[in-house]
């Protein structure tokens, strides 16, 4: 699996990185230290979240390959997404989205830093 973040995305993304951080793709199903609550409806939804290097990551034991380093999920998230996945951002709305050649998997992919 790959997920590539867009020239854009990644420049906005840019200021949560650095050698001290791990990027975590969460699944926001209620489980896990970064979800807040689990969603009832037939929507998905996904956080991109920014953690301290030392943060126990035992649950997200799927690493997907990335042009801005390895990304953390868990192992049953992986099943929604396609074999290559994009992060882009919309510019006008600083949106972030995640999809895949099967379409739009999150339109409103939500950014967070924990670290």
């Amino acid at each position: 699996m790959k997920l590539t973040f867009t020239q854009a995305a990644a420049d906005r993304l840019q200021k949560f990185l650095g050698d001290d951080v791990k990027i975590v793709l969460d699944f926001d199903d209620g489980v896990g230290p970064f979800s807040d609550e689990a969603n009832c409806t037939l929507a998905l939804s996904f956080n991109l979240v920014f953690v301290n290097k030392d943060t126990d990551l035992s649950e997200f034991g799927s690493v997907i390959e990335s042009n801005l380093g390895d990304v953390y999920a868990k192992p049953y998230s992986t099943d929604q997404m396609d074999e290559e996945m994009t992060i882009d951002v919309n510019e006008k709305y600083l949106r972030y989205s995640l999809a895949g050649r099967n379409g739009e998997l999150d339109s409103a992919l939500g950014v967070k830093k924990v670290a």
